[in-house]
This record gives structure tokens, sequence and C-alpha cells, in this order.
């Protein structure tokens, strides 16, 4: 009878596929410099005092990719913003290109929300929730700061421009 179980569970895991186990994130901070600017919310910093090189996705918010409009505009600011400076970063999780996943603070402003206030990016609070991003981004579109003095058809969240615009690799 151990042996049908045993065949069976095999049987089960290769038509389900692999079973995804929930995991706890544990969060923590870290100093460090940044390195390079990748995009308008996604940078690499080296970790101090170890030196190792990390990728940091910037939590709640959403900036234009590189091609769409704004998009080259929200990397200039956000390299402008911290290249070469000292930050620290509070990590809450990782997504699912294994990138750390954090609020970033220079000196005493949150990064994160000063791109969105600047009209550089979205709020994108799906997964993490910030009230100062989303109160910043109430006000740069009030004044229309940013990508939100765009005419409105150029003014397209990325997920949806990523839809419209599938990558051809």
């Amino acid at each position: 009878m151990s042996k049908f179980f045993t065949i069976l569970a095999l049987l089960l895991a290769m038509t389900v596929g692999p079973v995804v186990v929930a995991r706890d994130f544990q969060k923590f901070s870290f100093e460090a410099r940044v390195l390079r600017v990748k995009d308008g919310d996604s940078l690499i910093v080296e970790r101090l005092p170890m030196r190792r090189r990390t990728e940091i996705r910037l939590a709640g918010i959403d900036a234009p990719e590189l091609a769409q409009p704004w998009g080259i505009r929200s990397r200039d600011a956000l390299r402008r913003m911290l290249s070469g400076k000292m930050v620290r970063a509070d990590v809450h999780d990782r997504d699912r290109y294994n990138r750390l996943v954090a609020f970033l603070w220079l000196d005493r402003k949150m990064v994160n929300a000063q791109l969105v206030r600047e009209g550089h990016a979205w709020a994108f609070d799906r997964y993490l929730p910030n009230a100062e991003i989303r109160a910043a981004q109430i006000d740069a579109r009030k004044h229309r700061r940013g990508l939100w003095a765009l005419p409105r058809k150029d003014r397209v969240p990325p997920p949806t421009w990523r839809q419209q615009n599938p990558r051809r690799d």
C-alpha cells in the first residue's frame, strides 16, 4: 500500500506542479552606497561594510518603463537624487526577480515618496501600502507635476503600457 501512495504522490506532483509554500520574510535594514540607477524604480547599491552589490526595487511605487513617455526623465531624476550617495534601505520583501524590495532613505527623506511627489512615478500600493506615497501622488496629480503634466493618452501606468507594448525579445 505504501508503494501505491508513493506512486500516486509522484503522479500528482507531475500533473499539479511544485507546491509553493508561503514564507515569512524577515524585514531588515542596511546602509549602502548607490552605484547605479537602472531605471526610475530600481538601482544597484553596495551594501556596507561587507561591500556586496545588491539590486533594489523601490517599494510602493511604479516608474514608467524607459521606452514609455517620462521613462528616461524618471530614471534621470533618480540618478540626480542618488548617484554615489549613501542611503538606508528598509527591506520588506524580495520580488519575483530576486531583487530586494525596499523603502530608501536619503538623510531623513523617503526617496520613494519624493519620486512620486515630483511626478516621476505612480504610487503602487498593491503589495505594500504607504500613506506618505499615496499623499505624494495626490499632491503631484493636483499640481500637474512630472508625468501628470503629460497629455492623458501618455499617462499610462506601467502595467497597462507593458500589456499594450509586449517585448519582442
